[in-house]
């Protein structure tokens, strides 16, 4: 069994090294019988990625593109390449601990219908991070967080049934986080990958949910232990665009063909809610359920661009 690593990189060099020294042990970490083969593939990046990952990783396979297509094309040209039999994909500023990659193999390999495997997300202090695995949207989901329940009782399992709940072991979960996910070369194959249309965020969860429909039932594992601790603590509007692009193109995709309309209509008003009482009351800090914290602010920036990105990844890429 060998296993390909894939990394994605665009304006990566302040922390790609420590990325590939990580992912180096966990290389040498694996069992015998299993090789594993890194690629690193860089969307187009204006300062010296490329360079930095050459020097830090002679080993690695480097594909260096001559366009930023996003993290679904870059992850789609690195599989291109790839010979594993399993596909994994890291985060450039994801640091795996040195068995993740080994847990993730015997986990996948004791579970073939599960197709996707994900760790378990770790601080850089060592507390566990709630960002391993979502729960699947639902018009309930998005109900709730349209009369701002979900902000109000962060992390409640009837009022923010999105956000995951405390775990151990291995569990089935809806939909593994992108930042550490294992992906099997037959389901990859099976449903076509990440979708290239997704340039940032919501290809995850649009695989996981393509995957469920297929008959895979993806999981996490906590033995695979990695930290990813970008965008814990703050975001930006420009961020947050990108995010509720891919949530709305999750909406309009997958929930059942008669809600979808209301479905996007209940994230729009969610975001007009927040976007209204942003200017009176400070925003909850949800942090320990792994979203950023958001300025009032961004929520009315958010609003005014609503028709940047409540089409979703589909309509922006018409």
């Amino acid at each position: 069994m060998n296993l390909s690593v894939i990394i994605v990189t665009y304006r990566s060099a302040g922390y790609i090294a420590r990325c590939l020294a990580a992912v180096e042990g966990a290389i040498k970490s694996l069992p015998a019988g299993t090789s594993g083969e890194v690629i690193v593939v860089d969307n187009n990046s204006p300062d010296d990625t490329v360079e930095v990952v050459k020097a830090a990783a002679p080993w690695a396979k480097v594909v260096a593109r001559d366009v930023n297509g996003g993290f679904a094309e870059g992850c789609t040209a690195g599989a291109g390449v790839a010979t594993g039999r399993h596909l994994v994909f890291v985060n450039p500023d994801a640091e795996v601990r040195p068995e993740a990659f080994a847990q993730l193999a015997e986990c996948a390999e004791r579970h073939p219908r599960a197709g996707i495997v994900g760790g378990r997300c770790v601080t850089e202090a060592g507390e566990n991070d709630p960002r391993s695995w979502w729960g699947r949207p639902t018009l309930w989901s998005m109900l709730c967080f349209a009369a701002g329940l979900s902000t109000v009782f962060p992390g409640h399992r009837l009022f923010d049934p999105e956000s995951p709940t405390t775990w151990t072991g291995e569990r089935q979960v809806p939909i593994v986080t992108g930042a550490l996910m294992l992906v099997s070369r037959r389901l990859w194959d099976e449903v076509g990958g990440f979708d290239t249309r997704i340039f940032m965020y919501g290809e995850d969860a649009d695989l996981c949910l393509r995957a469920r429909k297929a008959g895979y039932r993806p999981m996490v594992t906590d033995r695979a232990v990695f930290v990813h601790p970008g965008g814990m603590s703050s975001s930006s509007l420009r961020k947050m665009i990108l995010l509720f692009t891919g949530k709305a193109t999750v909406v309009r995709r997958h929930f059942p063909f008669g809600t979808r309309a209301l479905g996007s209509f209940l994230l729009r008003f969610g975001v007009w809610l927040r976007a209204t009482l942003s200017r009176r009351v400070a925003s909850p800090d949800a942090g320990r359920q792994g979203r950023p914290t958001v300025k009032g602010g961004d929520w009315a920036g958010l609003w005014a661009v609503r028709a940047e990105w409540s089409g979703g990844w589909d309509a922006r890429s018409s």
